[in-house]
């Protein structure tokens, strides 16, 4: 029997192109937030990309910032609850860190449900 992977509130860095118009893409970190029992059947999971915080920029409630050196990412950065995408695990190339703060996964949540209307 394969090794079962944990992908839920893992952050992996992911290539995200070919994209079209506002689409984040590129390699970047990725935050996985879908359910681990679907995560364990199906070859997809749901994420969330994170970008760098550029200097002054405002943090708006559909969004998340994680400070400098948390959770495996490096620079202050973002966590963009409006770009969900759907990825194929294949896209997902390397483990860099996992959100296990149960307050932090909260706020993310909430900034989901703002972004969803739920």
């Amino acid at each position: 029997m394969g090794l079962i992977v944990a992908y839920r509130w893992r952050i992996f860095l992911a290539n995200l192109d070919p994209v079209v118009g506002s689409e984040q893409g590129k390699t970047r970190p990725v935050l996985v937030i879908s359910d681990e029992q679907i995560n364990q059947i199906l070859p997809v999971v749901n994420v969330i990309p994170i970008t760098s915080r550029k200097p002054n920029r405002n943090i708006y409630p559909n969004e998340i910032l994680i400070p400098v050196n948390s959770f495996g990412i490096k620079n202050e950065s973002i966590i963009l609850c409006y770009q969900v995408r759907t990825l194929d695990k294949a896209r997902l190339t390397k483990l860099i860190g996992s959100i296990d703060d149960t307050a932090f996964q909260d706020e993310i949540i909430s900034a989901l449900k703002f972004q969803l209307g739920l």
